[in-house]
């Protein structure tokens, strides 16, 4: 019984925390959009105001200077629109994506190819998502751990489960034997 609490109690944190990770995503992820929605308003205010400079210099008939006129509003677009990119980058990072190098898709992370283009990816290690070794739990209450291989999607598995590396179908030795009984049950 105090190995059911337990398990409760387990279940309980592990779901308060993956809650409470997933509120502080989307609550920085607000936080980002909001600051690069900031940063698109100031843009489009100084596209206003080099407009607005450039019209009334062509009423008063005065000769316009872009390098005197426009520097300082110009290279207060690059910053801003380099703080947007830098934005866009960390968004897409909370939502465990890339884009693709070659359409601009935006993709997994763990990607070998663009599913939309095609181009192949380079997979940094920075890239891949390693939260250490991943843990399947079963209706028999044993613990099965997956431990990566070199290759990104070769796994091995521990306790008689094992995962063939050309088949993306997970076979489980022990759930096949049992299987194979019941048919035999059923002849």
């Amino acid at each position: 019984m105090e190995k059911i609490i337990d398990n409760i109690k387990k279940g309980a944190y592990n779901t308060y925390k993956y809650a409470a990770e997933s509120a502080g995503k989307i609550a920085r992820e607000i936080k980002l959009k909001t600051q690069m929605a900031n940063n698109k308003l100031q843009i489009k205010d100084l596209y206003e105001d080099i407009g607005k400079n450039v019209y009334e210099k062509y009423l008063l008939k005065e000769k316009i200077d872009i390098d005197s006129d426009f520097t300082t509003d110009c290279s207060m677009i690059d910053i801003l629109a380099g703080e947007i990119e830098e934005i866009r980058k960390e968004i897409l990072s909370l939502k465990e994506l890339k884009q693709c190098p070659e359409c601009n898709y935006e993709i997994g992370i763990d990607y070998h190819y663009c599913p939309n283009c095609g181009y192949e990816q380079d997979l940094d290690k920075k890239d891949m998502k390693n939260d250490g070794p991943a843990t399947i739990e079963t209706t028999d209450n044993i613990d099965k751990t997956l431990k990566r291989k070199n290759n990104f999607n070769d796994y091995d598995m521990s306790e008689d489960d094992t995962i063939n590396e050309n088949d993306t179908d997970y076979e489980k030795t022990e759930s096949q034997d049992i299987e194979n009984e019941e048919i035999e049950d059923d002849e």
